[in-house]
């Protein structure tokens, strides 16, 4: 329910970082809330199973309140912000206010059933330290198999509302069972006997435990310990998690996967607990060690990591999808499997460390719970927002294993003298080992690479690479978000789309990069650009390196540049635009494929003016043939009039663009020459040829019967999401293709031929002259790959027709077609 959770809200939300952490932070919260009502309650329960039960369903009931919540918050959120103008902070505290209303009454319950459990099974303190770590270890354990159900086969074969509605009817289901199971116990009167029988097994079980009541944690240690436990251990899978993310595809998958090896440790750990109760180990010496350990083990993540990665290198990209998905899963059990592991143990111990209380056993765990999870509500955010930005992502894996070691050293303290001396060995060692160890590199250079900056935050890490006099910009080591080689494309990026509007004053800009594309739209007649980045630092980065390729983005008046999430820009503009452009978002990076939703189209063309214009561009070269037309169909079923459109004659690394407008839409002449005149700064009353024919690939009709069968990315359906990463991995690893070289040409083709320019109704208004450019395009663009290839021969026959259609064209095309 928690994954569902996590994926609606960051629709709504915002897939920015912070509205993530929102979201937990709500999660966790109710968690605290409800530990400490529902511990207190269950003290004065006779019958704590019925209870139990009963908010079972009382979790499914209060979480069909969530569905129409999102709806209210979607139906209001542009009158908030407008309200509101331009108040970030505050928006984001209403966002983090709505977040926990919205799920404040089954959390709320949620965190009230290990209480209520323990007081269950747990009368005696025994029996709780005994049958109470067990009862962590399988509901941990519980949680990992939801994760990878959710994760790897619900949400992508059912969808997100179908998974929804299964988590519901699971948790009205195990509530009804806990209630008949109470029932039947009730009746049972041989059951009550032997309960008797094993609480004055218990008795003798404790004379036992109370040898080593001398060496407990005292009240206030547990208290420390439980609030640390969550804290720690949480920012300890934030910053793994933002570790794995340098050399991973970054595919809901990869995540997914991190989550589950972390669940599992969590639960084994738990397992491990039980067993050292079992076993009655003296509680001070024995989380003494686990600390210790764990600040070791934790220390030495970075390394072995390191090591794995053969230096932050990218895993398995050549792997079937089967292998990526093993080399995953054994990177997480080898990484982070054994110190969360250890750190896993912690928290069921203290049923065991704790100190004798008058508590029950309900209101004990109650107590318990509300600490931890106020630790687990803190310890993302702080680690995501405040110790990433300031000492980076080894430096917080670093104060995460001392602040492990400084827990054992204050266990050690408690020990009575003079053992305590030789017990402070162990955590002293945890703290230098995680002091003095060595930093992994935090960025992968080939070789005659160098490292200009980098930055980093939960967003993850931007870093800027010189390599000869080429500038890149990178998200995440392998990510890259434009360069300075590639000026004149992501420059036709910004101009294609604005050329085709008779009057483009409104533009925006859903991902800015390095923001070439916007600095581009400044050399038309615009009045306002709006530039949306949903990773600041892309934004620091654009800044400080990419300026004097920018056109006076950073400094021109009519700029406004917005660090936020695409859709939740969308969701709360109230702003009309003429043109808004998509940029190349990677198809298979958890949360894109969002952007390529039914549901975000139709946001975008709601937020258009009449006549306006929508451009997604598409990068083919993530892209295989599946998830192109998977796009194409959801696309074309928001805009009637879709047009293809290139912004360069690569055939390894096209990008195209999608281009949405009102039915019956045609190419203007006399549109098209006074927007170049515009940019070219042309004064000459009769221009040259404007060739933009050349950058026109087809109408989408032309294969509209190919789409017709083809699935629907949608929010509920996220095909795009859970399809993308498998196709890529095949391709990859040659069980597939993306849609560059024959894909490509497939696609050239079947536009060409199935709606030759003389036919497409869109070219009607076009003078033959220009028309003829469309197939001079597909020429060039294969006379280019042919000359690449080193078939002269094919490449000298094109060169021929080429020139025949156009005349000197190849003696000029060295030039920019739109004759810049």
């Amino acid at each position: 329910m928690q994954v569902v959770w996590m994926y609606r809200l960051g629709l709504v939300f915002g897939n920015a970082a912070y509205a993530t952490a929102a979201t937990l932070a709500a999660f966790f919260l109710g968690l605290a809330i409800g530990g400490w009502v529902w511990g207190n309650a269950s003290a004065k329960l006779k019958r704590p199973l019925r209870l139990y039960g009963l908010m079972e369903i009382g979790i499914a009931i209060t979480a069909l309140l969530f569905i129409p919540g999102l709806d209210f918050y979607e139906n209001y959120y542009a009158t908030l912000v407008s309200f509101l103008d331009g108040q970030s902070g505050m928006l984001t505290f209403l966002k983090f206010m709505f977040s926990i209303t919205l799920l404040l009454f089954p959390t709320i319950l949620m965190g009230g059933t290990f209480p209520v459990l323990a007081q269950y099974v747990g009368k005696k303190r025994r029996q709780l330290e005994i049958r109470g770590t067990l009862l962590y270890a399988l509901n941990t354990i519980g949680a990992s198999l939801g994760a990878f159900l959710a994760g790897f086969i619900l949400l992508s074969r059912y969808g997100v509302n179908t998974t929804y509605a299964l988590a519901v009817a699971l948790a009205a289901a195990v509530g009804l069972a806990a209630i008949i199971l109470d029932i039947l116990t009730a009746m049972n009167s041989e059951f009550k006997q032997a309960d008797k029988t094993r609480s004055t097994a218990t008795k003798k079980g404790n004379s036992g435990a109370s040898k080593n009541s001398a060496l407990r944690l005292n009240y206030s240690l547990m208290i420390t310990l439980a609030f640390t436990s969550g804290l720690l251990a949480l920012s300890a899978e934030t910053a793994w998690i933002k570790m794995f993310a340098q050399v991973l595809q970054n595919s809901v998958y990869s995540f997914s996967a991190i989550l589950v090896v972390f669940l599992i440790a969590l639960g084994c750990g738990g397992f491990l607990s039980h067993l050292l109760v079992r076993f009655n180990f003296r509680p001070l010496p024995t989380l003494l060690v686990l600390l210790s350990a764990g600040a070791i083990l934790v220390a030495l993540s970075p390394v072995v990591f390191n090591k794995l990665t053969d230096g932050l290198g990218y895993v398995a990209g050549d792997a079937s999808w089967t292998g990526y998905l093993g080399a995953v899963f054994k990177m997480g059990f080898l990484v982070v499997f054994p110190p969360t592991l250890i750190l896993g143990t912690v928290f069921p111990y203290l049923l065991k460390a704790s100190p004798k209380t008058s508590k029950e056993s309900g209101q004990f765990v109650g107590l318990l719970v509300l600490c931890n999870s106020i630790g687990s509500t803190i310890g993302p955010i702080l680690t995501g927002f405040f110790i990433l930005d300031a000492i980076g992502l080894w430096g917080s894996i670093k104060i995460v294993a001392v602040i492990y070691g400084a827990l054992g050293l204050l266990i050690a303290f408690s020990i009575p003298a003079p053992k305590s001396l030789r017990w402070m060995a162990l955590p002293v060692a945890g703290i230098i080992v995680a002091t003095v160890m060595t930093n992994p590199p935090l960025v992968h250079l080939e070789k005659g690479e160098r490292l200009l900056n980098t930055w980093q935050s939960t967003d993850g890490v931007v870093s800027v690479v010189q390599s000869n006099e080429n500038i890149q910009m990178r998200l995440d080591n392998f990510y890259v978000l434009g360069d300075t080689r590639s000026t004149l494309v992501e420059q036709m990026q910004g101009h294609i789309p604005l050329l085709l509007h008779p009057d483009p004053e409104q533009v925006l800009f859903l991902g800015m990069g390095t923001g070439i594309t916007a600095g581009a739209a400044l050399n038309h007649s615009v009045d306002r650009v709006v530039a949306v980045e949903l990773v600041s630092n892309v934004i620091t980065a654009a800044e400080s390196y990419f300026t004097p390729w920018l056109n006076g983005l950073f400094s021109d008046s009519r700029v406004e540049i917005v660090a936020d999430d695409a859709r939740n820009y969308l969701l709360g503009t109230k702003e009309k635009f003429d043109v808004i452009v998509g940029d190349l978002f990677t198809p298979w990076h958890a949360g894109t494929g969002s952007l390529y939703s039914l549901e975000h189209f139709q946001m975008a063309k709601e937020q258009l003016k009449p006549g306006g214009i929508f451009a997604q561009w598409l990068p083919l070269y993530q892209l295989t043939p599946e998830g192109f037309e998977t796009i194409a169909a959801t696309f074309n079923t928001v805009f009637p009039e879709v047009t293809l459109w290139r912004a360069d004659f690569s055939g390894s690394r096209a990008s195209i663009a999608l281009i949405g407008q009102q039915k019956g839409s045609q190419l203007d002449q006399e549109v098209l020459e006074r927007n170049i005149a515009r940019v070219v700064g042309s004064k000459d009353s009769s221009p040259a040829e404007h060739m933009t024919g050349l950058f026109y690939l087809g109408n989408l009709d032309a294969i509209e019967q190919q789409l017709s069968e083809t699935e629907l990315n949608t929010d509920d359906q996220r095909t795009i999401e859970f399809k993308a990463p498998i196709l890529s991995q095949r391709a990859n690893a040659g069980d597939g293709t993306y849609m560059v070289g024959m894909e490509l040409e497939k696609l050239l083709t079947s536009l060409s031929k199935n709606l030759p320019p003389e036919e497409d109704p869109y070219l009607s208004n076009l003078p033959q002259n220009e028309m003829r450019y469309v197939t001079v395009g597909l020429l060039y663009y294969r006379y280019l790959n042919y000359k690449a290839a080193g078939q002269t021969n094919k490449a000298d026959i094109l060169k021929t027709k080429i020139n025949q259609l156009a005349p000197g064209f190849l003696n000029d095309s060295t030039q920019t077609p739109t004759g810049s």
